[in-house]
Protein backbone atom coordinates (compact mmCIF):
# COMPACT_ATOMS: atom_id res chain seq x y z
CA UNK A 1 0.00 0.00 0.00
CA UNK A 2 1.44 3.30 -1.08
CA UNK A 3 2.14 5.85 1.56
CA UNK A 4 0.30 9.15 1.72
CA UNK A 5 1.21 11.46 -1.13
CA UNK A 6 2.30 15.02 -0.30
CA UNK A 7 -0.37 17.58 -1.01
CA UNK A 8 0.20 19.79 -4.03
CA UNK A 9 -1.43 23.12 -4.53
CA UNK A 10 -3.33 24.22 -7.59
CA UNK A 11 -0.69 26.77 -8.46
CA UNK A 12 2.04 24.12 -8.25
CA UNK A 13 0.16 21.81 -10.62
CA UNK A 14 -0.44 24.67 -13.03
CA UNK A 15 3.24 25.70 -12.94
CA UNK A 16 4.32 22.13 -13.70
CA UNK A 17 2.05 22.11 -16.78
CA UNK A 18 3.56 25.38 -18.00
CA UNK A 19 7.09 23.97 -17.65
CA UNK A 20 6.07 21.03 -19.84
CA UNK A 21 4.67 23.26 -22.64
CA UNK A 22 7.91 23.26 -24.79
CA UNK A 23 8.06 19.49 -24.72
CA UNK A 24 4.43 19.22 -25.58
CA UNK A 25 4.82 21.60 -28.56
CA UNK A 26 7.78 19.65 -29.90
CA UNK A 27 5.77 16.43 -29.59
CA UNK A 28 2.87 17.96 -31.49
CA UNK A 29 5.18 19.23 -34.28
CA UNK A 30 6.82 15.82 -34.54
CA UNK A 31 3.45 14.20 -34.95
CA UNK A 32 2.50 16.67 -37.65
CA UNK A 33 5.70 16.10 -39.72
CA UNK A 34 5.41 12.33 -39.49
CA UNK A 35 2.12 12.44 -41.44
CA UNK A 36 3.52 14.33 -44.53
CA UNK A 37 4.38 11.11 -46.49
CA UNK A 38 8.20 11.46 -46.61
CA UNK A 39 10.37 8.62 -45.51
CA UNK A 40 13.53 10.46 -44.56
CA UNK A 41 13.76 10.81 -40.94
CA UNK A 42 16.75 13.14 -41.13
CA UNK A 43 14.89 15.37 -43.52
CA UNK A 44 12.00 15.48 -41.20
CA UNK A 45 14.20 16.38 -38.33
CA UNK A 46 15.83 19.07 -40.31
CA UNK A 47 12.52 20.33 -41.45
CA UNK A 48 11.33 20.43 -37.94
CA UNK A 49 14.43 22.26 -36.83
CA UNK A 50 13.95 24.74 -39.59
CA UNK A 51 10.24 24.96 -39.04
CA UNK A 52 10.68 25.52 -35.30
CA UNK A 53 11.55 29.23 -35.48
CA UNK A 54 9.16 29.75 -38.34
CA UNK A 55 6.34 28.03 -36.38
CA UNK A 56 7.12 29.98 -33.31
CA UNK A 57 7.12 33.19 -35.35
CA UNK A 58 3.90 32.21 -37.13
CA UNK A 59 1.83 31.85 -33.85
CA UNK A 60 -0.75 34.55 -33.18
CA UNK A 61 0.29 37.64 -31.20
CA UNK A 62 3.27 39.88 -31.39
CA UNK A 63 5.43 37.93 -28.94
CA UNK A 64 7.17 34.72 -29.76
CA UNK A 65 6.31 31.45 -28.01
CA UNK A 66 9.56 31.56 -26.06
CA UNK A 67 8.83 35.01 -24.76
CA UNK A 68 5.39 33.92 -23.74
CA UNK A 69 6.76 30.78 -22.17
CA UNK A 70 9.31 32.83 -20.31
CA UNK A 71 6.63 35.10 -18.97
CA UNK A 72 4.53 32.06 -18.10
CA UNK A 73 7.44 30.49 -16.29
CA UNK A 74 8.05 33.75 -14.45
CA UNK A 75 4.37 34.04 -13.52
CA UNK A 76 4.30 30.39 -12.47
CA UNK A 77 7.40 30.96 -10.37
CA UNK A 78 5.83 34.02 -8.75
CA UNK A 79 2.61 32.07 -8.21
CA UNK A 80 4.57 29.21 -6.67
CA UNK A 81 6.44 31.63 -4.45
CA UNK A 82 3.12 33.28 -3.53
CA UNK A 83 1.69 29.86 -2.80
CA UNK A 84 4.66 29.02 -0.62
CA UNK A 85 4.26 32.36 1.12
CA UNK A 86 0.56 31.65 1.54
CA UNK A 87 1.36 28.24 2.93
CA UNK A 88 3.92 29.78 5.25
CA UNK A 89 1.41 32.44 6.24
CA UNK A 90 -1.19 29.74 6.82
CA UNK A 91 1.26 27.82 8.96
CA UNK A 92 2.12 30.98 10.84
CA UNK A 93 -1.58 31.71 11.25
CA UNK A 94 -2.15 28.15 12.50
CA UNK A 95 0.72 28.48 14.90
CA UNK A 96 -0.62 31.87 16.02
CA UNK A 97 -4.11 30.37 16.43
CA UNK A 98 -2.67 27.45 18.41
CA UNK A 99 -0.64 29.86 20.47
CA UNK A 100 -3.72 32.05 20.97
CA UNK A 101 -5.65 28.98 22.11
CA UNK A 102 -2.85 28.09 24.50
CA UNK A 103 -2.67 31.66 25.76
CA UNK A 104 -6.44 31.77 26.15
CA UNK A 105 -6.39 28.52 28.10
CA UNK A 106 -3.49 29.77 30.21
CA UNK A 107 -5.25 33.08 30.84
CA UNK A 108 -8.45 31.24 31.71
CA UNK A 109 -6.50 29.10 34.18
CA UNK A 110 -4.78 32.21 35.50
CA UNK A 111 -8.14 33.96 35.94
CA UNK A 112 -9.44 30.92 37.80
CA UNK A 113 -6.40 31.04 40.07
CA UNK A 114 -6.81 34.80 40.59
CA UNK A 115 -10.53 34.34 41.25
CA UNK A 116 -9.84 31.60 43.78
CA UNK A 117 -7.11 33.67 45.42
CA UNK A 118 -9.32 36.75 45.61
CA UNK A 119 -12.11 34.62 47.05
CA UNK A 120 -9.67 33.47 49.72
CA UNK A 121 -8.67 37.09 50.30
CA UNK A 122 -12.34 38.07 50.70
CA UNK A 123 -12.87 35.20 53.12
CA UNK A 124 -9.79 36.16 55.13
CA UNK A 125 -10.78 39.83 55.27
CA UNK A 126 -14.35 38.92 56.15
CA UNK A 127 -13.17 36.59 58.89
CA UNK A 128 -10.77 39.23 60.18
CA UNK A 129 -13.53 41.85 60.17
CA UNK A 130 -15.83 39.43 61.96
CA UNK A 131 -13.13 38.70 64.53
CA UNK A 132 -12.55 42.41 65.12
CA UNK A 133 -16.30 42.97 65.39
CA UNK A 134 -16.59 40.12 67.88
CA UNK A 135 -13.75 41.60 69.89
CA UNK A 136 -15.43 45.01 69.87
CA UNK A 137 -18.74 43.47 70.91
CA UNK A 138 -17.03 41.50 73.66
CA UNK A 139 -15.24 44.64 74.88
CA UNK A 140 -18.45 46.68 74.84
CA UNK A 141 -20.27 43.90 76.67
CA UNK A 142 -17.55 43.63 79.30
CA UNK A 143 -17.59 47.40 79.77
CA UNK A 144 -21.39 47.46 79.98
CA UNK A 145 -21.40 44.57 82.47
CA UNK A 146 -18.77 46.34 84.58
CA UNK A 147 -20.82 49.55 84.60
CA UNK A 148 -23.98 47.60 85.40
CA UNK A 149 -22.24 45.78 88.25
CA UNK A 150 -20.98 49.06 89.70
CA UNK A 151 -24.42 50.64 89.40
CA UNK A 152 -26.00 47.56 91.00
CA UNK A 153 -23.49 47.61 93.86
CA UNK A 154 -24.16 51.29 94.45
CA UNK A 155 -27.91 50.79 94.37
CA UNK A 156 -27.61 47.71 96.60
CA UNK A 157 -25.73 49.77 99.15
CA UNK A 158 -28.39 52.48 99.08
CA UNK A 159 -31.11 49.85 99.32
CA UNK A 160 -29.45 48.23 102.30
CA UNK A 161 -29.14 51.61 103.98
CA UNK A 162 -32.82 52.40 103.38
CA UNK A 163 -33.80 48.92 104.56
CA UNK A 164 -31.64 49.31 107.67
CA UNK A 165 -33.25 52.67 108.45
CA UNK A 166 -36.70 51.18 107.92
CA UNK A 167 -35.87 48.25 110.18
CA UNK A 168 -34.48 50.58 112.80
CA UNK A 169 -37.62 52.72 112.63
CA UNK A 170 -39.80 49.61 112.85
CA UNK A 171 -37.85 48.27 115.80
CA UNK A 172 -38.06 51.64 117.50
CA UNK A 173 -41.80 51.79 116.87
CA UNK A 174 -42.14 48.24 118.17
CA UNK A 175 -40.23 49.10 121.32
CA UNK A 176 -42.33 52.20 121.81
CA UNK A 177 -45.52 50.20 121.28
CA UNK A 178 -44.40 47.52 123.70
CA UNK A 179 -43.44 50.18 126.24
CA UNK A 180 -46.81 51.86 125.82
CA UNK A 181 -48.49 48.50 126.16
CA UNK A 182 -46.60 47.74 129.38
CA UNK A 183 -47.43 51.18 130.72
CA UNK A 184 -51.09 50.71 129.86
CA UNK A 185 -51.04 47.29 131.53
CA UNK A 186 -49.56 48.74 134.68
CA UNK A 187 -52.07 51.59 134.72
CA UNK A 188 -54.95 49.20 134.09
CA UNK A 189 -53.77 46.92 136.88
CA UNK A 190 -53.53 49.90 139.20
CA UNK A 191 -56.93 51.17 138.09
CA UNK A 192 -58.48 47.74 138.63
CA UNK A 193 -56.90 47.46 142.05
CA UNK A 194 -58.22 50.89 143.00
CA UNK A 195 -61.60 50.00 141.54
CA UNK A 196 -61.65 46.79 143.54
CA UNK A 197 -60.72 48.68 146.68
CA UNK A 198 -63.36 51.31 145.99
CA UNK A 199 -65.97 48.67 145.25
CA UNK A 200 -65.09 46.77 148.39
CA UNK A 201 -65.23 49.90 150.50
CA UNK A 202 -68.48 50.96 148.90
CA UNK A 203 -69.97 47.53 149.42
CA UNK A 204 -68.89 47.50 153.02
CA UNK A 205 -70.32 50.95 153.57
CA UNK A 206 -73.56 49.95 151.86
CA UNK A 207 -73.85 46.87 154.00
CA UNK A 208 -73.32 48.88 157.11
CA UNK A 209 -75.79 51.45 155.93
CA UNK A 210 -78.45 48.88 155.21
CA UNK A 211 -77.80 47.17 158.54
CA UNK A 212 -78.31 50.41 160.36
CA UNK A 213 -81.26 51.45 158.17
CA UNK A 214 -83.61 49.35 160.14
CA UNK A 215 -82.77 51.12 163.43
CA UNK A 216 -82.24 54.66 162.50
CA UNK A 217 -84.19 57.46 161.02
CA UNK A 218 -84.75 58.60 157.44
CA UNK A 219 -81.38 60.23 157.53
CA UNK A 220 -79.81 56.83 157.77
CA UNK A 221 -81.83 55.77 154.73
CA UNK A 222 -80.34 58.66 152.81
CA UNK A 223 -76.85 57.58 153.88
CA UNK A 224 -77.65 54.04 152.67
CA UNK A 225 -78.81 55.38 149.30
CA UNK A 226 -75.54 57.32 148.98
CA UNK A 227 -73.59 54.16 149.74
CA UNK A 228 -75.45 52.26 147.03
CA UNK A 229 -74.60 55.00 144.57
CA UNK A 230 -70.91 54.70 145.53
CA UNK A 231 -71.05 50.95 144.97
CA UNK A 232 -72.62 51.47 141.55
CA UNK A 233 -69.93 53.95 140.60
CA UNK A 234 -67.17 51.55 141.75
CA UNK A 235 -68.73 48.74 139.71
CA UNK A 236 -68.86 51.00 136.68
CA UNK A 237 -65.17 51.85 137.12
CA UNK A 238 -64.35 48.16 137.39
CA UNK A 239 -66.30 47.32 134.25
CA UNK A 240 -64.57 50.13 132.35
CA UNK A 241 -61.22 48.88 133.57
CA UNK A 242 -62.05 45.34 132.50
CA UNK A 243 -63.10 46.55 129.04
CA UNK A 244 -59.88 48.49 128.66
CA UNK A 245 -57.88 45.49 129.82
CA UNK A 246 -59.69 43.28 127.28
CA UNK A 247 -58.87 45.76 124.54
CA UNK A 248 -55.22 45.78 125.56
CA UNK A 249 -55.24 41.99 125.64
CA UNK A 250 -56.66 41.84 122.13
CA UNK A 251 -54.04 44.29 120.94
CA UNK A 252 -51.44 41.88 122.26
CA UNK A 253 -52.95 39.04 120.26
CA UNK A 254 -51.00 36.95 117.71
CA UNK A 255 -52.19 39.03 114.73
CA UNK A 256 -51.16 42.45 116.05
CA UNK A 257 -47.86 44.28 115.58
CA UNK A 258 -47.52 45.08 119.30
CA UNK A 259 -46.40 41.63 120.26
CA UNK A 260 -47.70 38.32 121.58
CA UNK A 261 -48.99 37.73 125.11
CA UNK A 262 -46.32 35.09 125.41
CA UNK A 263 -43.69 37.82 125.05
CA UNK A 264 -44.85 39.47 128.27
CA UNK A 265 -43.32 38.66 131.63
CA UNK A 266 -45.37 36.84 134.25
CA UNK A 267 -45.60 39.99 136.32
CA UNK A 268 -47.05 41.88 133.35
CA UNK A 269 -49.47 39.03 132.72
CA UNK A 270 -50.56 39.11 136.38
CA UNK A 271 -51.18 42.86 136.15
CA UNK A 272 -53.25 42.37 133.01
CA UNK A 273 -55.16 39.47 134.62
CA UNK A 274 -55.85 41.62 137.65
CA UNK A 275 -57.15 44.40 135.40
CA UNK A 276 -59.54 41.93 133.80
CA UNK A 277 -60.56 40.40 137.11
CA UNK A 278 -59.49 36.86 136.25
CA UNK A 279 -60.08 34.64 139.25
CA UNK A 280 -57.27 32.43 140.60
CA UNK A 281 -54.64 34.37 138.75
CA UNK A 282 -52.07 34.18 141.52
CA UNK A 283 -51.91 30.37 141.31
CA UNK A 284 -51.61 30.22 137.52
CA UNK A 285 -48.36 29.85 135.61
CA UNK A 286 -47.43 31.94 132.58
CA UNK A 287 -49.00 29.61 130.00
CA UNK A 288 -52.23 29.44 131.97
CA UNK A 289 -52.30 33.20 132.35
CA UNK A 290 -51.88 33.64 128.58
CA UNK A 291 -54.73 31.15 127.96
CA UNK A 292 -56.98 32.87 130.47
CA UNK A 293 -56.28 36.31 129.07
CA UNK A 294 -56.86 35.13 125.48
CA UNK A 295 -60.19 33.57 126.49
CA UNK A 296 -61.25 36.72 128.28
CA UNK A 297 -60.29 38.80 125.24
CA UNK A 298 -62.43 36.60 122.95
CA UNK A 299 -65.42 36.85 125.30
CA UNK A 300 -65.02 40.61 125.49
CA UNK A 301 -64.92 40.81 121.71
CA UNK A 302 -68.14 38.85 121.38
Amino acid sequence: MAGPQPKRGLVTSWATGVKDIPRNVSWLVGKAVATNGTGSSNGVVDSVRQAGPTLASAMPGHDSVDARLARARTAAQRAQEAEQEALSAAERAQRAADEATDVQQQERSRLDEVRAEQSRVVDRRTEEARRRADERVAAERAEAEQAAAEELDEERGKSEQRSARARADAEKAQQEAEESYRRATELLAEARSLADDAAAAATEAADRARAEADHISAEAHQDAAGADEAVAQAEEIRRTTEAAASAVTREAGPDTPVGRLGDLTKAELLDLAAAQGIAGRSSKNKVQLVAALSGAARQGKQ
